[in-house]
């Protein structure tokens, strides 16, 4: 039998290697085409909303301890265990993350507040209530008015966030105004203005708290309160 040729034998294994290319080939295309199973790591990643709550809730202590101006974004990435990139990925820059910041900082301070306050259901002791809340000794009124000391900052020369406390304060003062002419309505108390007392009100909040809540302020939180007491129920006429 005479037998194959050096020719004929490099072209038979040239075709056995093309064929298991082939086959290679579409064997990895179909894994690839299949539902692969997620790693351990993959299993245990957090959806989108929950990394977002993350890195904003580790971004409002370091805000309040170092001050808007001296914290990273590695910073908060050390702080909330995730990668630079991944809070790249989730937030535009740290612009976007102060302003996440304000608005959970804004939302778990003042809803809870009105809400108990609401509770009386009486004008004047609602917004007595609410206003002396606003000064408080506690950690978190602390937290709260250091991070919004450093946004008034911002606002005063970004315009998206002037834009948002804009919008934030007219709420606040609107806010004042009706709680106000209610009280008038229902004899609680007097008042021919109630939009200037609005306005003169929240200016007088956020004076107070410049003043009590900077280092070595003269003006303690409690003295802070009483202040803002006194002018309200001079105002007002409560007794």
């Amino acid at each position: 039998m005479k037998e194959p040729s050096r020719r004929t034998l490099t072209g038979r294994l040239r075709n056995l290697e093309e064929s298991e290319h082939n086959e290679m080939t579409a064997a990895a295309q179909d894994h690839l085409d299949r539902p692969r199973a997620k790693t351990a790591g993959e299993r245990l990643r957090h959806p989108t909303e929950v990394r977002r709550q993350l890195v904003v809730d580790a971004a409002r202590d370091l805000i309040a301890d170092k001050g808007l101006f001296n914290v990273l974004i590695r910073d908060i990435s050390k702080a909330c265990g995730v990668s630079p990139g991944t809070i790249s990925y989730h937030f535009k820059g740290l612009d976007e993350v102060l302003m996440e910041v304000v608005k959970a900082e804004t939302a778990d301070f003042y809803v809870p507040l009105q809400q108990s306050a609401k509770g009386s259901g009486d004008a004047g002791k609602e917004l007595l209530y609410f206003l002396e809340g606003m000064f408080g000794s506690d950690a978190n009124s602390r937290r709260h008015w250091l991070i919004w000391l450093d946004f008034w900052s911002a606002a005063a020369r970004d315009e998206q966030y002037g834009e948002w406390m804009n919008a934030h304060y007219t709420a606040w003062r609107d806010a004042l105004q009706d709680v106000t002419e209610r009280g008038v309505s229902e004899g609680s108390f007097q008042c021919a203005d109630p939009r200037g007392f609005a306005v003169e009100t929240a200016a007088l909040v956020d004076g107070l708290a410049v003043q009590c809540y900077s280092r070595g302020s003269v003006i303690p939180v409690d003295m802070a309160r009483e202040l803002l007491v006194k002018f309200v129920k001079r105002e007002l006429q409560i007794s």
